[in-house]
């Protein structure tokens, strides 16, 4: 759905201030691991207690997002997102002028605290702000800032970690939060009518949580992360120790990795705006097969390079069908809330991935060797994508939760 009386210069702004925010998130998420030993200096505290500061937001945001999601959910879009963010804002500002841990970690809390909302928020109203052949679309827009944060917010913010401080990294992603409030708080359009609550309220949306077409979903999610992520995790020490790699060259690498994911997810939008479903399963095969020729090619530098880079091209471009797929058949319910969900399922491929490859090298197996340990979760998502497409992919729709999944992508629910 397109909102009415929402004119396209303020949509622009609107779509824009999203990806802005979206970058910010990215940026402070993925940050401090860039910065780990000047935070330890920064604050009095070892390396590996610094290293709680990642654990803290990730745990945070895999925990409490869905929470925090059903909670809120019923507040009109425009108040909640411009309280979300602006937690997320104060939470930044606490960052970048703690002088301790306790500081540090409760800015980190905080900040975890509304980074699922805020993300689901963006992606929910981006798509509703779209016409429906373009939703796809839309809610790629918004893991494009998260690609974009990859490929220049962190290293930006390690720069700035590096040579001016790191609490001014944190005044970067503070900065970024201001100015997509303000535009939110600008352009958001006004909702003259009250939020809808489906019938039942809370207990119908985590009913609807429970429907094979989103339960499947989450999990294709949470397993394609797990095959991606267990190669990525570890790709320094892959392309160096197993491929031969000049260390000083992995920067380059992880920068083309990152054109490869914003090329991936622009990519993966406009397939799922035509076919969503195909879609899903045909980049989750895709993430499957160039996972599998890195397996075959080890100790290939040259290959490995190559491959790498169509890892995070192929996993990018499984988002915009995913995330599409959970909100459209959550769509009568709670597509916050299923989106929430997703996102955490997202972060438990990622806590998987890093627990399975760090067991599987402490074991003494080889890294150049690792993609064979990436390709059971990426076959058995493949799978189940495949079987959601032959179970709905022809189906037309006769109630709301089964809406066809080949066709495009219908209006979003208004509590979004």
């Amino acid at each position: 759905m397109v909102q009415t009386g929402l004119r396209d210069s303020n949509r622009r702004v609107l779509l824009a201030s999203f990806i802005v925010g979206a970058f910010a998130l990215g940026t402070s998420e993925n940050v401090v691991a860039g910065i780990l030993p000047d935070i330890a200096r920064g604050i009095h505290v070892s390396e590996g207690s610094a290293g709680l500061l990642v654990t803290a937001y990730a745990g945070t945001v895999m925990v409490a997002g869905p929470f925090m999601t059903m909670f809120l959910d019923g507040i009109r879009a425009k108040r909640l997102l411009i309280g979300s963010i602006a937690v997320y804002l104060a939470g930044s500002i606490l960052a970048a002028v703690s002088t301790t841990f306790v500081e540090a970690l409760v800015a980190r809390v905080l900040t975890g605290l509304v980074h699922t909302t805020v993300l689901v928020i963006f992606m929910t109203t981006a798509m509703r702000l779209s016409p429906p052949e373009k939703q796809a679309s839309a809610a790629a827009t918004i893991t494009l800032g998260l690609s974009v944060a990859t490929v220049l917010g962190v290293p930006i913010g390690v720069f700035l970690g590096q040579h001016v401080g790191w609490q001014a990294a944190f005044a970067l992603v503070a900065v970024l939060s201001a100015i997509s409030l303000t535009a939110v708080v600008v352009t958001f359009p006004a909702e003259a009518e009250p939020p809808v609550r489906a019938a039942g309220g809370r207990l119908r949306s985590l009913r609807g949580l429970g429907r094979p077409q989103v339960v499947f979903g989450v999990v294709t999610t949470a397993l394609t992360g797990m095959a991606a992520l267990t190669v990525v995790t570890y790709v320094a020490p892959f392309l160096t120790d197993g491929a031969g790699l000049d260390p000083s060259l992995i920067v380059w690498v992880m920068l083309a990795y990152g054109v490869g994911c914003i090329l991936g997810n622009t990519i993966g939008g406009r397939l799922a705006n035509q076919r969503l479903i195909r879609a899903m399963a045909i980049t989750v095969t895709a993430t499957l097969v160039v996972l599998a020729a890195l397996s075959l090619k080890p100790g290939n530098a040259v290959a490995s390079v190559v491959l790498m880079v169509l890892v995070g091209l192929a996993y990018f471009s499984t988002f915009p069908a995913l995330n599409t797929w959970i909100a459209k058949n959550s769509e009568d319910v709670s597509p916050n809330l299923a989106l929430a969900v997703n996102s955490s399922a997202f972060n438990v491929g990622i806590a998987l991935a890093g627990w399975a490859g760090s067991a599987y090298l402490n074991s003494g197996n080889p890294v150049e060797r690792l993609p064979l340990l990436a390709l059971p979760p990426a076959v058995v998502a493949s799978l189940v994508a495949w079987l959601l497409f032959a179970a709905y992919g022809r189906t037309r729709a006769t109630k709301p939760g089964t809406a066809d999944p080949e066709a495009l992508v219908g209006e979003p629910t208004r509590s979004a």
